[in-house]
């Protein structure tokens, strides 16, 4: 039970850098020690990931194989269970002072004014050449962080640091879209190099820029990552989609009504 309380990132952050662009964090020992240790033991195996794209293998939860992953490994599905939790949503909508929002499971979601929101989860592999180039993240997301399941050797000679910018001109501060930007025109604001059970997060935004450095082939280690994104429940929902009309969110609300 102390480990889920420990999971509410309100108690885990100690300090938010970047206000004005991020709301950016990093925390070492996000797990316990021991917590972490059966986690990282338990990662899931390469045969179940996709195939290796630019920048990694992925098992996300849309996938048939990441529900066998966790009806095998009761560690897991505790941990993603506790990140599910409406406490866990709640703190984070509070915290990152996310206006409108509410858990799929609040009564709020019934007021129109409310979008729904729920947690995706992706497992990631980098192995040596994978990379990502700056980008913002896709609009669909409030709320990017990511736990690092490298290896207890891993550091700055093995690549995959993860690199924050700012623009240099005002010509790209606005990119809700995610436009690709090229580096050139980026300024490096903070580098964040991988460690075992560190996290680090940030609030999507017009400016949230950063990117992954390519994993170097020293020692044949890969970078090993879990994502925890707070997303829309609905892609509709997300900015520059075509919003829902009155009308439907109307119909909707009876429907819902209805089935129950």
């Amino acid at each position: 039970m102390s480990e889920v309380k420990n999971l509410i990132i309100s108690k885990k952050i100690k300090n938010i850098e970047y206000k004005d662009r991020f709301f950016l964090f990093e925390e070492k020992d996000f797990f316990t020690s021991a917590t972490y240790e059966r986690l990282s033991k338990t990662f899931p195996k390469k045969n179940l990931f996709s195939s290796h794209s630019e920048f990694s293998r992925t098992l996300n939860d849309d996938d048939n194989n990441f529900r066998l992953f966790l009806n095998e490994n009761s560690e897991w599905k505790n941990i993603i269970q506790n990140f599910n939790s409406k406490d866990f949503i709640n703190d984070l909508i509070n915290y990152f002072n996310l206006k409108n929002v509410c858990p799929d499971n609040s009564w709020k979601k019934y007021l129109f004014i409310f979008k729904r929101v729920r947690m995706s989860f992706t497992f990631n592999i980098s192995e040596p050449g994978g990379y990502s180039l700056p980008h913002t993240d896709s609009s669909r997301k409030l709320i990017s962080m990511v736990i690092f399941f490298v290896d207890k050797t891993w550091n700055f000679n093995n690549g995959g640091q993860v690199q924050i910018y700012k623009p240099k001109s005002i010509e790209f501060e606005d990119n809700w879209r995610n436009k690709r930007v090229e580096k050139e025109n980026l300024e490096i604001l903070k580098t964040i190099t991988p460690s075992p059970n560190k996290i680090y997060g940030f609030k999507k935004t017009k400016n949230s820029y950063h990117s992954v450095e390519t994993v170097k082939n020293a020692n044949n280690l890969s970078r090993k990552v879990f994502m925890i994104n707070l997303i829309y429940s609905n892609k509709s929902d997300s900015p520059y989609n075509e919003p829902i009309s009155i009308f439907n969110k109307i119909k909707n609300f009876f429907k819902s009504l209805i089935k129950k």
